[in-house]
């Protein structure tokens, strides 16, 4: 069996967050994302140089953060936003209010290399929220949640799912809009399936070019289980590579896409979900993967994401050690949770492709705690989305409900950035 890799990234030494710094870190250290100059490293390269290595976690630095506006009108706000992110050149979309289904368009301001909100700039809008789902020419299966986003050719590719399927037998998951620079003016047809179903029809990544051959498709598609009815997702992280250039092109009701990676409720990443053992250190009932992507020049497959329960444990409708009485699945100790990630080996995958390996049996090399800024109050701001920027190598993730310093009732996201050496 490989050995894997388990670690918790700290503030310094594998620097995440910038070393050198204060916790508030350095103010005024900007960066433009439209530029494609090269920018000081800021953390310890360990040499993902081509495309035979295996990238490390270590390796990211922290380039920067940003602020989003609570951004109201009559159909979202970024308050309690879900946090599906695509960044596309120097613009953010993203998806607002969790309970509407809309999308944004803003522009990506400086990055101030600082960890204390009151630096950050603040993004302005370009496009109002605009409920893109409605756009659809049916929706037969009532999808009701966007779980992905991707501009493909200047189209808007969306996925979504049903947030509650109780008998797991949806097939369709991926629309189109015709126009990402007019989301109100765009128009779409109707939903379409991707091979896979819920397994396959989440986040959404370009495939690097020297890749594309090899995994038989131009973008990666993933998602996992952490959502209700777990039976019809990965119960660990997908991936299955699509031809999403030619499929955008197309109106086929089916997409086709081959499967790299997945697991089920038979064959999970992990055993013992409710992490019984107290061994379980990949994946628990409060897993969940939300961006995956190829890191270029390499052979890794990097998913972020949030879990819990790995040193108390996880119950059902428990009362936690802070007196929270859980509607669900939970960890015992109410600090027992953390954001994520997993690293893959493409050459796993591409033995998958094969057929002389299962999906299922494939392990990741390197995964445990990933430590992010503004984290301050205690409370787990988890990773909504992600979206990786190859012009500028840089990993964009949103941090929900992270803005504390706007009221009680406004918490849009944050954005941090970090730069893959």
């Amino acid at each position: 069996m490989r050995f894997i890799a388990i670690f918790t990234i700290s503030i310094c030494g594998l620097t995440l967050y910038g070393c050198g710094a204060t916790s508030e870190g350095p103010s005024g250290d900007v960066f433009t994302p439209a530029s494609t100059a090269a920018e000081p490293q800021q953390g310890a390269a360990l040499g993902a140089t081509d495309a035979g290595s295996l990238y490390s976690i270590g390796e990211l630095s922290y380039a920067g953060a940003f602020a989003l506006p609570v951004a109201k009108n009559n159909v979202s706000s970024l308050n309690y936003a879900s946090g599906v992110i695509e960044v596309n050149g120097d613009s953010l979309f993203i998806v607002g209010h969790d309970h509407h289904n809309a999308v944004a368009e803003f522009g990506i301001p400086e990055l101030v290399n600082s960890t204390r909100i009151a630096d950050l700039k603040s993004a302005t809008a370009r496009q109002s929220f605009v409920s893109v789902l409605d756009k659809a020419a049916s929706n037969p299966e009532s999808l009701d949640e966007i779980v992905g986003l991707e501009v493909v050719d200047g189209k808007l590719v969306i996925n979504a799912v049903e947030y509650y399927d109780a008998p797991a037998d949806n097939q369709l998951s991926t629309l189109v809009l015709d126009n990402a620079s007019d989301l109100a003016g765009a128009s779409a047809g109707a939903f379409r399936g991707i091979d896979g179903f819920a397994r396959a029809a989440g986040w959404i990544s370009a495939i690097p070019a020297a890749w594309q051959g090899p995994l038989g498709g131009t973008h990666i598609t993933g998602y996992s289980s952490g959502g209700p009815i777990i039976g019809r997702y990965s119960v660990g992280p997908s991936a299955f590579a699509v031809d999403l250039e030619a499929a955008v092109q197309g109106t086929d009701a089916s997409i086709p896409s081959s499967e790299l990676l997945g697991f089920s409720l038979d064959s999970p990443l992990a055993d013992d979900l409710d992490n019984e053992s107290r061994r379980n250190s990949l994946w628990t009932h409060l897993s969940q993967a939300r961006y995956g992507f190829i890191v270029p020049n390499t052979r890794t497959y990097m998913t972020i994401g949030w879990s819990g329960g790995h040193e108390s444990g996880v119950g059902y409708k428990i009362t936690q050690t802070d007196d929270t009485l859980c509607g669900g699945y939970c960890s015992y100790d109410s600090k027992d949770n953390y954001n994520f990630y997993w690293l893959w080996d493409l050459d796993d995958l591409l033995d998958a492709k094969a057929g002389t390996i299962a999906p299922d049996a494939i392990e990741p090399y390197e995964s445990g705690r990933l430590e992010l800024p503004f984290q301050a109050d205690g409370a787990l701001k988890p990773i909504g989305g992600a979206s990786f920027d190859s012009t500028n190598n840089l990993l964009y993730v949103s941090l929900l409900r992270a803005n504390t310093e706007l009221g009680q009732y406004d918490n849009p996201p944050l954005i941090v950035a970090y730069r893959l050496q």
